[in-house]
């Protein structure tokens, strides 16, 4: 099955049918709505039976709509270029291995692969078992950080102690006042922001009464804080690189062997992850200004076209109802394949490659301060804490 797709171009007075036929999808999504993976210290939700006995970090009810109905969205997508029933040389699904993921991409192919005809194993359900993978957490990872990077920290730390975020941080000092006087812990950077965002949003969701001080932080500005929290995470080329050029190299290596060979590989690849991969992502095609918390169920998709003779690239993100199409780095909406490595190029990396370079010191500050060491350190256990 394949995917053909017209336009028309008009030269003088005929009209052209330009045709392009769709060769390979590469799709990556969030999780759904799930309980929160922390709550602060004052929270009123912390204890309650809202959650229905669920532990920190659950896929919840809503998750698994948002998921289902996402399924639906891609399946009428690509329905001209997806049969309608599973089959393993069409279609694969990795998944990180935490909870919260794993059931949203069950759900997810569940919704674009209902069981048909000989697929249907027991008469009264129409659902079927569909594999789903562990991904390589070296490529594809749960963290706010990429594996095994200790040089990531050191990085990290430089961007928030930059001139830019210590003006972020004084610009919004009083909503870290807001903050840390009501949540009961002390916040005074963006990263500090985000684990009460986290619970905010999550309770928010599902149509929880927020406390009334809440009004004067959330949504606003506290989305746009938490939004510079994601960015800081792939600020630099080499953190990028570090974070998720081994991704993306993944990405290229894929579409370069789908346009030598349709054949050579399954025809839709889905990945299901996190906000910090959807932010990652976005942030590295230059497609994330503003930095906004990814929703719940968002995504990404990566399309390979043939047309002629030419291969091209085309990017869409969909966040809640918002659907569009991206460019990569100030690359043509539809990009040509060697141009969209070329964009590219600087943060393109294999594993091995990317940790050799985070062994090198070149990249740190010739000798961190006191201050940034401390930093480092507490950046661990913050950024541990939130990606368990």
């Amino acid at each position: 099955m394949c995917s053909i797709m017209l336009s028309f171009v008009l030269i003088g007075l005929g009209i052209f049918v330009v045709s392009a036929e769709r060769v390979a999808v590469v799709q990556i999504f969030r999780h759904g709505h799930r309980t929160p993976v922390t709550f602060y210290p004052t929270d009123p939700y912390k204890n309650s039976d809202v959650w229905n006995g669920k532990s920190l970090g659950e896929l919840t009810n809503v998750g698994k709509i948002q998921h289902y109905e996402l399924g639906n969205f891609t399946k009428n997508r690509y329905s001209l270029f997806m049969p309608n029933k599973y089959h393993s040389s069409h279609f694969r699904i990795e998944t990180t291995d935490v909870d919260r993921t794993d059931m949203s991409a069950q759900v997810n192919v569940y919704s674009m692969f209902p069981a048909t005809g000989d697929d249907i194993w027991l008469p009264s359900i129409n659902w079927h078992p569909i594999p789903i993978r562990s991904c390589d957490e070296s490529i594809w990872s749960s963290m706010y950080y990429p594996v095994s990077c200790d040089i990531f920290f050191q990085l990290l730390a430089d961007v928030l102690s930059s001139e830019e975020y210590q003006e972020l941080n004084k610009k919004y000092e009083s909503t870290y006042k807001i903050l840390s006087k009501n949540s009961g812990k002390e916040v005074t950077d963006v990263v500090g922001a985000m684990d009460i965002w986290d619970s905010l949003k999550s309770e928010d969701t599902i149509g929880l009464t927020l406390p009334d001080w809440t009004k004067e932080v959330y949504p606003e500005p506290l989305r746009t804080l938490v939004g510079y929290a994601f960015a800081s995470s792939t600020f630099t080329t080499q953190m990028k690189r570090f974070f998720i050029g081994p991704f993306l190299n993944e990405i290229v290596k894929y579409f370069n062997s789908m346009a030598e060979n349709p054949t050579s590989s399954q025809r839709f690849k889905l990945y299901s992850g996190h906000d910090t991969n959807i932010a990652a992502v976005l942030n590295t095609l230059r497609a994330f200004n503003p930095p906004y918390p990814p929703a719940f169920a968002s995504s990404i998709y990566f399309e390979l076209e043939k047309e002629g003779k030419e291969y091209y690239v085309k990017v869409f993100s969909k966040d809640g109802d918002d659907f569009k199409q991206i460019s990569v780095n100030g690359c043509q909406l539809n990009c040509s394949l060697s141009d969209f490595k070329s964009k590219l190029e600087d943060v393109l990396t294999d594993v091995p490659s990317r940790d050799r370079e985070c062994s090198q010191r070149a990249f740190l500050s010739p000798q961190p301060t006191a201050q940034i060491s401390t930093l480092v350190s507490n950046l661990r256990e913050r950024l541990r804490n939130f990606s368990t």
